[in-house]
């Protein structure tokens, strides 16, 4: 009598299957989530160069006077597109400058770092960042860090922990882990937000360094997350 031959799978082999299949695609998808971030990360940094180029140009025709709003370069920007991280998904996380330019933006725009007129004593440490470090940074996303409060309709940058993308006054772009901190005001008040001496610069930070009050307070706050 000649044997039965078998044509098709076993439910138990198709289960090992099925099995291998979800093992391996567990295995690949943080890699692929990985690659996908890390493209996001390289396309908008390419985008922060492309708006320093045009802040350049800008610049060089105003002899050699900063823009005192990021919406003033868009003369000078040939795609609009460069303007919007890839991760923004809030039609212009910049709200202010997007508002002002009737375009989305995403990047925050320091302005206040090429000012040089007197500034009030609060402001006085962003004085301080400029006249020690010319390499200061100014054009910045903070889109690439991890959101602390998911589910806000649109967050406050320092809602995003951990890694901001910055451009420095020579035009180098470069991502930095910055710390979110938290400081008590008074009794039942407390406000959270970035130092800009950790966000602007890399130089070490002075001692006692916003003990006098005013926005760089913050400095003194306790770190709530790093990344």
């Amino acid at each position: 009598m000649a044997g039965v031959r078998r044509t098709a799978f076993t439910v138990l082999e198709l289960l090992i299957v099925i099995v291998i299949i979800a093992l391996i695609a567990a295995l690949l998808f943080p890699l692929f989530a990985g690659a996908r971030k890390r493209a996001r990360e390289t396309q908008c940094m390419n985008n922060l160069h492309q708006v320093y180029v045009a802040w350049s140009l800008y610049t060089s025709d105003y002899q050699d006077t900063a823009p005192q709003g990021i919406d003033l370069i868009l003369p000078y920007v040939k795609d609009r597109a460069v303007l919007v991280c890839p991760l923004d998904s809030y039609g212009g996380f910049n709200t202010d400058a997007t508002a002002h330019a009737q375009t989305p933006i995403s990047y925050d725009y320091k302005a206040l770092m090429f000012d040089s007129g007197p500034l009030p004593r609060p402001l006085q440490s962003i004085r301080d960042i400029r006249e020690k470090d010319p390499n200061f940074g100014f054009l910045l996303c903070y889109l690439h860090g991890r959101l602390l409060y998911p589910g806000l309709p649109h967050p406050t940058e320092h809602a995003f922990c951990g890694k901001v993308l910055r451009v420095r006054r020579d035009g180098s772009v470069q991502a930095k882990d910055v710390p979110v901190r938290r400081i008590d005001i008074q009794p039942g008040y407390s406000k959270e937000g970035r130092c800009a001496w950790e966000l602007l610069t890399d130089l070490p930070m002075p001692p006692g360094h916003g003990n006098d009050g005013g926005p760089e307070q913050i400095c003194q706050g306790t770190i709530v997350c790093t990344k």
